[in-house]
């Protein structure tokens, strides 16, 4: 479900603001047979200043808008237009149940359920809704998964886009951009129950999934800086400095033997962050159980983090590839980018897929 549609166009590309870097992402669909296939048209990366945006505000209008015109020219799209996405503590997700009533009369009435599951005034926010059939829920009854994001938050970006000379078409939630990025590139996890773990710079994602929807959604505070962060503080480092050691590469002066220890006692916070996120979703639903971890975002890439998940959470742990069923010309785009960055791009891939239609 969009979060909010504005005026279609014929180009639009996915554009991830991250609080790192920029990702974008356009696409084509085109038929092989019968099927319809997508065609990687546009691929851009653009990191924008230290602290331009933290935990999903924006702090630094002028750097992000600038960042926003780089990736366009940089990406070489004839596009003007954007789907882009939200996420943090100004994002409610909930799934709900409500009781089934005239089609011409569901709208009101969801907006009224939903008013005790938001914690804010209804002028504050913009609330979206999707129904959901399953067996689970008896004939009388309706689910319901409820999106609202504040229109402060909104509105800073749609303004930061207008800066940029850019034209904001869809809104919508990272996390589902995350589970349409999933479901797309990978089908045999439509009828699993899933947990997508997108570890972005300040804003870690989790989504689980039951069948094409999500079914629990949490932004946790906390993402890759904090690796940063840390190696930066014990080991006095600068931050680009401290960014490459995380990355596993060389800087003089600094060993990996100083370096790995850091990252293994930031990991395991996150491992605890997740394991507290799962008890709750358990004591919430009936049928709870997970099985598979997809792991995204640029610490994804980490060395240790698949074992450690899997040792953890005893299911199997995979990092996922967002083009893993996009066609992708070799002779137009570099492959070994694409390869190792693309962990990076689920959240630009599902907006990406969102403003060609494709996706719930």
């Amino acid at each position: 479900m969009p979060f909010l549609n504005f005026i279609k166009s014929k180009r639009i590309v996915g554009l991830d603001i991250g609080s790192f870097a920029l990702k974008l992402v356009e696409l084509k669909p085109k038929k092989r047979g019968k099927e319809t296939i997508y065609e990687l048209v546009s691929l851009g990366y653009e990191p924008i200043p230290y602290q331009s945006i933290v935990e999903g505000s924006i702090m630094d209008s002028t750097a992000v808008a600038d960042a926003i015109q780089h990736v366009f020219y940089e990406s070489r799209t004839s596009a003007n237009a954007l789907s882009f996405g939200v996420s943090g503590s100004s994002v409610i997700v909930k799934k709900i149940e409500t009781q089934r009533v005239n089609p011409s009369e569901m709208n009101e009435h969801i907006l009224w359920e939903a008013r005790p599951h938001i914690p804010f005034t209804p002028e504050e926010v913009n609330i979206d809704y999707e129904e959901i059939e399953s067996p689970d829920i008896s004939p009388d009854r309706v689910g319901v998964i409820l999106a609202a994001v504040k229109k402060e938050k909104l509105n800073d970006y749609l303004n930061v886009i207008a800066i940029a000379d850019k034209e904001a078409r869809f809104v919508d939630l990272e996390s589902f951009a995350i589970s349409n990025s999933i479901l797309v590139n990978y089908k045999m996890y439509q009828d699993r129950s899933v947990a997508i773990i997108n570890i972005g710079a300040s804003i870690t994602n989790v989504v689980i999934t039951k069948g094409v929807y999500p079914v629990f959604v949490r932004d946790i505070a906390w993402g890759g800086n904090q690796f940063t962060d840390m190696i930066q503080k014990e080991l006095n480092l600068r931050f680009e400095q401290a960014e490459v050691a995380k990355k596993g590469r060389q800087v003089e002066g600094v060993s990996s033997a100083a370096v790995k220890p850091l990252i293994n006692l930031i990991l395991n916070e996150l491992k605890n962050e997740i394991r507290k996120t799962f008890e709750f979703y358990r004591s919430k639903a009936t049928g709870s159980r997970v099985d598979n971890i997809l792991l995204s975002g640029g610490t994804a890439n980490l060395e240790s983090i698949v074992d450690l998940f899997s040792q953890e959470f005893d299911v199997p742990v995979e990092v996922v590839n967002p083009f893993n069923s996009i066609d992708v010309n070799p002779k137009k785009f570099d492959l070994e980018f694409v390869k190792g960055m693309a962990p990076v791009f689920n959240v630009a891939m599902g907006l990406a897929l969102r403003a060609i239609g494709d996706g719930k």
